[in-house]
């Protein structure tokens, strides 16, 4: 059975002069209805509070610069710990979903016409908030021997058993992102049993532990044959292909080609050097 948590859907906007943004007045304006779900057990408790505030954005119950519920107000109308609603709202942050201002509170971030690639991203969080519909194709999900190349990028022997999963994003319909994913299976052995059409797997993954070091590389390339048909290219594309590689506790959990089509992804990242003068 699934629990409804009815939380105010907010009607005036303040204004808060110090950070120049729009407040939501708690209790003002019509009550939003939103379904906490606890129908699938193997999905965790803060994953469903993240598709809830997500919904909530996709729907336009909350729009950019609109703070969202109080880490107590969710605690209060869904029943869940604390710790469960802060990592929710913390990994949403991380995304570039939410903006978290100390002593103010928590905000829906400006939408993004690009995605960063210094943060790492899910690209299920990206779609859902730009109020898109979310879809996932699995391929391929399975056990196989590790050839040498994904061996030395694996730091296992040649032929060592990995999991390997082969799935595709789309949003609206569109496939946007190909994920080609090696995966320990000491560190994720349950990896194959689960419904990555429900779920993405960075989601399951960052579930068990959070990577404590990634290695991005980027390249361009054609779209070959398999990419043309798992991406519904026709024609000649350049493609966006980053090369992810995550350890936790010194180990490499996995390996990761994303593959992106040219025409219907960007990427930007901002930073300021060490020795520029601000």
């Amino acid at each position: 059975m699934s629990r409804q948590a009815v939380l105010h859907a907010p009607g005036a906007v303040a204004s808060d002069r110090r950070r120049g943004r729009r407040v939501r007045k708690a209790g003002a304006g019509p009550a939003l209805l939103l379904r906490f779900h606890g129908r699938a057990r193997r999905i965790p408790l803060y994953q469903q509070v993240k598709t809830l505030v997500l919904d909530g954005i996709a729907a336009g119950h909350y729009r950019p610069g609109d703070r969202i519920p109080t880490e107590h107000e969710f605690v209060a109308s869904l029943g869940c710990s604390r710790l469960t609603v802060n990592r929710a709202l913390r990994e949403l942050s991380a995304t570039g979903v939410l903006e978290r201002v100390p002593g103010v509170g928590t905000f829906v971030a400006a939408p993004k016409s690009s995605s960063t690639v210094i943060k790492l991203h899910n690209i299920a969080d990206d779609i859902r908030a730009k109020g898109q519909s979310l879809s996932i194709r699995v391929h391929r999900l399975h056990r196989m021997r590790a050839l040498p190349e994904i061996a030395a990028s694996m730091g296992v022997p040649p032929r060592a058993a990995l999991f390997h999963s082969l799935i595709v994003y789309c949003a609206d319909g569109i496939p946007v992102q190909l994920e080609d994913r090696y995966v320990l299976p000491a560190f994720a052995p349950d990896y194959l049993e689960q419904d990555f059409t429900r779920q993405s797997t960075t989601d399951y993954l960052q579930r068990i532990e959070l990577p404590g070091h990634v290695e991005h590389e980027i390249r361009a390339a054609l779209a070959g044959e398999e990419e043309s048909r798992l991406l519904d290219i026709s024609g000649p594309e350049a493609l966006l292909i980053i090369d992810r590689k995550t350890w936790v506790r010194g180990t490499v959990t996995s390996c990761t080609r994303f593959v992106h089509p040219g025409s219907r992804q960007r990427f930007f990242g901002r930073f300021t050097p060490a020795n520029a003068s601000i």
